[in-house]
C-alpha cells in the first residue's frame, strides 16, 4: 500500500511541478516583462520573486510533505550569501520558499532543465562547470557584481549532495564571495529532503522536512576564508545534528 501511495505521489508531483514550471512559469516571466514595462523593474522583480516563493512552498504540498521551519527571525532585510548543506534537489524549492529568494550558484547540468533554468537566470544566478576553471572565474565575476549591487545569492558549499545526511567538507573558495564583498553569510541547516528523493529509488517518499535558519555571520570578523568556512560549517553541522535527533525522536514516538 505504501509503495502504491509513493507511486501516485511521484506521478502527481512530476506532472504538477512540470506544468507549473514550464507552462505557468513561462507565463510568470512573460507577465513579469509586461509589469516591467508598465510599472518598472522593482515591481517586476517583486512579482516574479513572490511567485517563486509560492512555488517553493507549493512544491512540498504537491509532494504531500510537511516543512518545519525554525529561525525565520534571523533572516535580515539586507542581501546575504545564503549557505546551506545539500541533501537533494528539493533543497532548491525549500530555500526559495522558506528562506530568501536569490540567485543560485548552480551546477551546469541544471541549465538544461526547462523552468528551473529560466528562473535561475532571471534571478541573476549562474551555472558553474566544475571542470572549467576559466568559466568558473568568469561566472564568479558576474556574481561579485551582483552582490555589490545588492543581490542575494544561494550556495551549497559542499558542491554535491550528501550520501548519508552528514555535512561534507566545504569547497575552498565557496565563501570567497562573502570575504570579497563583506556581505554576511546566512547559514541554513536542512534535514529530511534526502528521504523525499531516495537515491536508490525512482519513487518519491513523502515525509517531514526540517529547516533551521541560523544567525548571520559577518565575514569582516575573520582574517581569511578558511576560518570563515570553518565557523559556518561548524554552525550548520551542529544544527543538522540537532534536527537529525529531533527527527529520530519524533519517529520513535509514532
Amino acid at each position: 500500500m505504501r509503495k502504491l501511495f509513493r507511486a501516485f505521489t511521484t506521478v502527481y508531483f512530476l506532472v504538477i511541478a512540470s506544468l507549473y514550471l514550464v507552462a505557468y512559469g513561462g507565463f510568470v516571466l512573460l507577465w513579469g516583462r509586461i509589469v516591467k514595462l508598465l510599472r518598472g523593474e522593482k515591481a517586476s522583480k517583486r512579482y516574479v520573486l513572490n511567485e517563486v516563493r509560492k512555488f517553493g512552498i507549493r512544491a512540498f504540498s504537491w509532494l504531500m510533505s510537511k516543512v518545519e521551519v525554525d529561525g525565520t527571525e534571523n533572516i535580515p532585510d539586507e542581501p546575504v550569501l545564503v549557505t546551506a548543506n545539500h541533501q537533494s534537489l528539493m533543497d532548491i524549492p525549500l530555500i526559495l520558499g522558506y528562506v530568501k529568494r536569490g540567485g543560485f550558484i548552480a551546477k551546469r547540468e541544471l541549465e538544461k532543465v526547462p523552468g528551473i533554468s529560466w528562473f535561475i537566470k532571471y534571478m541573476g544566478g549562474v551555472f558553474i562547470d566544475r571542470n572549467n576553471p576559466r568559466q568558473i572565474a568568469s561566472e564568479v565575476k558576474k556574481v561579485l557584481r551582483g552582490m555589490r549591487n545588492g543581490n542575494t545569492y544561494i550556495v551549497f558549499p559542499e558542491g554535491t549532495r550528501t550520501e548519508d545526511g552528514s555535512v561534507g567538507e566545504f569547497k575552498k573558495g565557496s565563501l570567497v564571495l562573502a570575504m570579497k564583498t563583506g556581505v554576511k553569510v546566512l547559514p541554513v541547516a536542512i534535514w529530511g529532503t534526502m528521504f523525499l528523493v531516495p537515491k536508490d529509488s525512482l519513487l518519491f517518499d513523502p515525509g517531514k522536512v526540517y529547516l533551521k535558519i541560523l544567525p548571520p555571520v559577518d565575514p569582516k570578523e575573520f582574517d581569511k576564508e578558511e576560518n570563515l568556512i570553518k565557523a559556518v560549517r561548524d554552525r550548520i553541522t551542529s544544527a543538522v545534528e540537532e534536527l537529525r535527533k529531533k527527527d529520530l525522536l519524533e519517529r520513535s514516538l509514532k
